[in-house]
């Protein structure tokens, strides 16, 4: 990755920003992901090398749901703690990565402009004002827009940061298959030297609990298939983050074309959107489809939202779930079209046969 002067440029206005304060906290949106924790490991290192005095600690709302992303954080010894073990009031300053201001999908405190944001999401305009951001949708992953300042800043990271960024931009991009720029291949490459692949190994093969794989039946039972289109009401969630777990395995399903995940917690209906499409305007589809009761945002083959139960009439889940999918139909073009349940009827309707040496064995 070349270094140029608009990078050297960013970086010292970037540091400029940080200079004279002495506590700041980093904040991700809520249930990070690979991309969040990593962008966030980077600016944290970043700041407390260059800029004097200066203590930097990251928080998020919500929790690490996702078995890899948990597994993820204590093999890179990633230090980010919930809000709920933080004092907020302690921070003179505040960051976003990842995420913008009044997203719906982070914990700034209300009130609160952050003192700086980097994104590689489209710019909203609450972003606009805050005296530092960097919002570049051409990359593929904030990770790599963090890669560029600190090789801009000659800080090269050590085996745990190397394995956090080149993870983030991994999973962001589908291993750069998935909205990859020059810049996400080239910081991938550079990274896979300083990686630990055996900690790979180890979050891409996350252990998960009994519970889950009921958890997989049942989202699989309560998916329905409108042709290419696929809508899944999961109902009440108790990690969000799953939402985005099983968009992204329904989508294997052959012929699928779009994948909407819905499921519900505490009010709030968590959504998920998946395409095929590469031209596919995912994050201009799911702010229509929650409209003006909820916030969204993405890209173009992925995008994700939230939609306040209580502003559906009437204030219930199944009201708010069926209007998601009505609308969700009309955006895709599938509106009218007849669904049929992904699981009709049982798999295979006679005893698995079993090979004699198999079973000898």
């Amino acid at each position: 990755m070349k270094i140029t002067e608009s990078s050297r440029t960013r970086l010292k206005r970037l540091l400029r920003a940080f200079q004279g304060v002495e506590r700041a906290l980093v904040l991700t949106h809520d249930y990070p992901d690979p991309d969040a924790i990593a962008a966030a490991m980077a600016l944290k290192h970043l700041l407390q090398k260059r800029v004097k005095k200066l203590s930097v600690d990251i928080g998020y709302g919500g929790i690490v749901g996702r078995a890899e992303n948990r597994t993820l954080v204590k093999a890179v010894k990633a230090d980010i703690k919930p809000l709920t073990d933080l004092d907020i009031a302690s921070y003179q300053q505040f960051a976003l990565v990842d995420t913008q201001p009044r997203t719906g999908n982070n914990s700034l405190p209300a009130g609160k402009r952050p003192l700086a944001v980097l994104d590689h999401h489209p710019l909203r305009r609450e972003t606009r004002p805050v005296k530092f951001h960097d919002v570049r949708t051409r990359f593929g992953a904030t990770a790599t827009m963090m890669y560029e300042y600190l090789k801009a800043a000659r800080a090269k990271p050590d085996a745990d940061l190397a394995t956090a960024l080149f993870y983030g931009i991994r999973t962001e991009t589908q291993a750069l298959t998935r909205e990859a720029s020059k810049a996400d291949r080239e910081a991938y490459l550079a990274l896979m030297p300083m990686v630990d692949f055996r900690r790979i190994y180890e979050i891409e093969n996350a252990g998960v609990p009994r519970e889950y794989f009921g958890q997989m039946g049942y989202a699989l039972s309560r998916t329905t298939l409108f042709g290419d289109v696929t809508f899944t009401r999961l109902g009440e969630v108790s990690n969000p983050d799953f939402c985005a777990e099983f968009c992204d395995m329904i989508l294997r399903l052959e012929s699928t074309r779009w994948a909407l995940c819905v499921g519900h917690r505490e009010g709030i209906c968590y959504l998920s959107l998946r395409t095929r499409d590469r031209s596919g305007h995912a994050g201009r589809k799911i702010m229509k489809i929650v409209g003006k009761e909820g916030k969204a945002g993405g890209h173009g083959m992925m995008a994700g939202g939230i939609a306040f139960i209580d502003r559906f009439e009437p204030a219930t889940e199944e009201s708010a779930s069926q209007e998601l999918c009505r609308r969700f139909l009309e955006v895709t073009e599938t509106a009218g079209r007849e669904g049929e349940p992904l699981v009709a009827k049982p798999i295979r309707s006679k005893p698995m046969e079993i090979p004699e040496k198999v079973a000898a064995d």
